[in-house]
């Protein structure tokens, strides 16, 4: 070991290698069944006290599987060769159809929420307000207050007083792990209600991502019930605010509104509602993806107020975990990729720096597939034009044009916040797919910087048979992140120690000039500026796709990883940020597409993201029986073991009871789907499948003429906080059988030319004998 570090420190040219200081971490010492608590006879006995300890017998799972065979899949895009024409030039406008002027901005009109949860629609414009506040009133089924998980957590410490008496906790509360869930994330739906049950089954960003990753939280909440603070973001930002604005532009979020609220009618109209060009096997739009996105970019600036938004830093958490949906590491300044809209993380790095003064951000990605969109936007900070960004469409501010004009090569001079991106990914998966490729983002992905205003960091997934095996690459070739973003940050601090003193010494003249002016002739000296704090901060795109029971259909080369490398990896994150941050690190949902990878890759994630350094990982917890036990709870129908006699049964029962609880809207059909079609009466205008269940008819219609006032009332705010009409009218909806896709008017695949396009696809261009075409 010490000759392995020796020659490592000695090629690493990093100032300040990790390597010592990560040594416990990132030695693997496998654990023999002996060391198992629970003992027993029988296999199936998982013991769930504050040990720690499993006593887990190995079985065989099989993963989930799609309806639609990956090989049938891959042999009719090979016959039908639909390359999308996304990544060009020009490929559609992204100017808003209405006069731009509709649109208000962030400064003359702030985007404000009525009584009921319905949008005000002030920002968008001269808008049919009526006909749009009826359309984006949110679920009745979402709890705002958290009021069924309150209950389900008092009534789980109520009957397990042990755990309530002697599992551990912090001094400080705000020394737990925040958990900050954006109950409006569900709102975005896949909305073409005339596909085939085959293709809805290669539709892997859902909502029901949101149960599976509730259930990974309520995993780690019932190891350590006083570690972690669960809240909910009841705060929904606008679009076109500052922080959005200046990773995106002033066009694309208008262009995006506009999109969302045309696909109301081409829905109705069985079209697909995105552009021409677009990959409509990834990207999806209804109306009230608006309501997802503003509880998104809502949710990101609730944690980073929690984090660092009081003076007092007693008053602020440390750790934050931050669960939202859709994802946003693909997204570029101006260009929707993968499943992305937005880039959430690059929205909550603008929105610390221009609130906080945040001055420098690493983040470290750990999603299967290469974040593309956040690298870009990373050259664009750095002062260089992006693939897709704001120069391609005009749509750079005015006042940067003229007081910060690029350099003959192309390079303005870069401003705060100084961004590190360091990721670890599969290079043969999207968007790199292996076969799809081109050499440019190839070359994006491999990408290893760190001069001219640039850092980025790119490390590849390797192959691996056993986890020792696997620990070795950790050590050897994925701790370079760790290594990266530590360098990254010590330098960023010496460079402002270093300005921050010349800042002295020129003060110290300047301070001499005025006392003594004649001593300069006719010499004038300027006051110098005070340079940008160092005010660093630790981000994570939590990506759990890489994970080693992800759908096949996703983990398309069988690269992965183990479900402990997630709390390794984070533990070792924390201590990298104490060294720089005061141990502040947010962490932000990514990928994760399968029950099983979301609910113990978080679960994991979590048990990393602590601030107890005696808190490890028990590889059983991760074990496919652990993971099968999960995955049982994200099931529409889930039913609890009425009499479970083994330990891991018990457990898996008040952990999908919690997990359920948190956010009642995720819990819908395999097969749901967005639709939207006004009541006779003067209720919500729901239909049975935009609110959790499916099926032919209006919500009024199924729960019953005398319920559809009730209906209706209980989409006030009032209702909304305290809803206890709520909880009978989820199990009354959640216990029909009706299914969404059995209304569909036509059960056909769409038959234009997107039919086939999945995120197998690359979005550039495809090289043909060496040509783009």
């Amino acid at each position: 070991m010490s000759n392995l570090r020796e020659k490592l420190e000695k090629e690493n040219d990093s100032e300040e290698s990790l390597i010592s200081q990560f040594e416990t971490t990132l030695t693997f010492r496998p654990t023999s069944n002996a060391d198992y608590g629970g003992g027993g006879d029988g296999g199936d006995d998982i013991t769930i006290d504050q040990t720690q300890d499993f006593n887990v017998t190995s079985m065989n799972y099989t993963r989930d599987v799609s309806i639609v065979g990956i090989e049938e899949l891959e042999e009719e895009e090979l016959m039908l060769e639909q390359i999308p024409k996304f990544k060009t030039r020009n490929r559609y406008s992204l100017l808003p159809n209405l006069a731009t002027k509709e649109f208000k901005d962030e400064r003359d009109s702030i985007r404000s929420s009525s009584r009921d949860g319905s949008p005000s629609l002030s920002s968008y414009g001269n808008l049919d307000s009526t006909k749009y506040k009826d359309i984006l009133r949110p679920s009745p089924l979402i709890d705002i207050a958290l009021e069924r998980f309150h209950k389900a957590f008092d009534l789980f410490l109520d009957s397990n007083p042990h755990i309530k008496s002697e599992s551990p906790r912090f001094r400080n509360e705000k020394d737990r792990t925040l958990v900050v869930l954006s109950p409006y994330s569900s709102e975005h739906a896949f909305g073409r209600l005339w596909v085939s049950k085959s293709y809805l089954s290669t539709i892997f960003e859902r909502p029901q991502r949101l149960l599976a990753s509730c259930l990974g939280i309520s995993a780690a909440l019932t190891m350590f019930p006083f570690f972690y603070q669960i809240i909910n973001s009841t705060k929904r930002g606008s679009l076109f605010s500052p922080h959005v604005r200046r990773i995106h532009g002033k066009n694309w979020p208008k262009k995006l509104v506009e999109l969302c609220l045309e696909s109301h009618d081409k829905l109705l109209d069985d079209e697909i509602e995105v552009p021409e060009g677009w990959n409509a096997g990834d990207i999806y739009l209804t109306p009230k993806t608006i309501n997802a996105i503003e509880g998104v970019i809502g949710t990101i600036e609730t944690a980073i107020d929690n984090v660092i938004g009081n003076i007092s830093s007693k008053d602020n958490y440390d750790l934050a975990f931050v669960v939202i949906r859709p994802p946003g590491h693909h997204s570029h300044a101006c260009l929707p990729s993968g499943f992305c809209l937005l880039n959430n993380v690059q929205i909550g790095i603008e929105y610390a720096a221009d609130k906080y003064k945040v001055s420098h951000v690493a983040i470290l990605d750990i999603d299967l597939h290469h974040g593309d969109g956040s690298q870009d936007i990373c050259w664009e900070r750095a002062g260089f034009a992006g693939d897709y960004g704001k120069d391609d469409f005009q749509d750079l501010d005015e006042d940067e044009l003229r007081n910060n004009p690029r350099n003959d090569y192309g390079k303005r001079t870069a401003g705060y916040p100084k961004v590190g991106y360091f990721s670890l990914h599969d290079i043969r998966s999207y968007p790199t797919e292996l076969g799809y490729a081109t050499r440019e983002n190839i070359k994006n992905a491999s990408l290893c910087i760190m001069d001219h205003d640039l850092t980025i960091w790119n490390v590849h997934l390797q192959s691996w048979a056993t986890e020792d095996e696997f620990y070795k690459h950790y050590l050897t070739k994925y701790v370079a992140l760790l290594n990266r973003a530590n360098q990254f940050l010590n330098t960023a601090k010496k460079e402002y120690e270093a300005a921050y003193q010349e800042y002295l010494t020129d003060l110290a003249k300047y301070n001499k000039y005025l006392m003594k002016p004649h001593l300069y002739g006719n010499q004038s000296i300027k006051r110098p500026e005070i340079p940008q704090p160092f005010n660093p901060l630790i981000m994570i795109s939590a990506g759990f796709d890489a994970l080693e029971y992800e759908n096949p259909q996703m983990q398309r080369h069988g690269i992965n990883v183990p479900t402990s490398f997630y709390a390794k990896f984070t533990k070792d994150v924390v201590k990298l940020a104490k060294i720089h941050t005061n141990g502040k690190v947010v962490s932000f949902l990514e990928g994760g597409y399968s029950d099983g990878a979301l609910s113990t890759g978080i679960f994991s994630h979590l048990i990393g993201l602590t601030n107890d350094d005696d808190i490890q990982w028990n590889e059983t917890w991760g074990s496919q029986q652990v993971m099968k036990e999960l995955s049982k709870g994200c099931k529409k129908n889930w039913t609890p073991y009425k009499n479970p006699n083994a330990e891991i049964t018990v457990w898996a029962n008040e952990v999908i009871k919690l997990g359920r609880a948190m956010m009642p809207n995720a819990i819908l059909p395999a097969n749901y789907i967005y639709h939207y079609e006004p009541t006779n009466s003067k209720s919500s205008g729901m239909t049975a499948s935009s609110i959790g269940s499916g099926g032919g008819g209006t919500a009024s219609e199924r729960i019953g003429s005398n319920n559809s006032l009730q209906l209706h009332s209980m989409v006030g705010s009032k209702d909304l906080v305290n809803p206890p009409p709520i909880h009978k009218m989820v199990k009354e909806i959640l216990a029909d059988g009706s299914e969404a896709i059995e209304s569909s008017p036509i059960k056909a695949d769409p038959e234009d030319s997107r039919r086939i396009i999945r995120h197998t696809r690359s979005y550039f261009k495809k090289v043909n004998n060496g040509k783009d075409r």
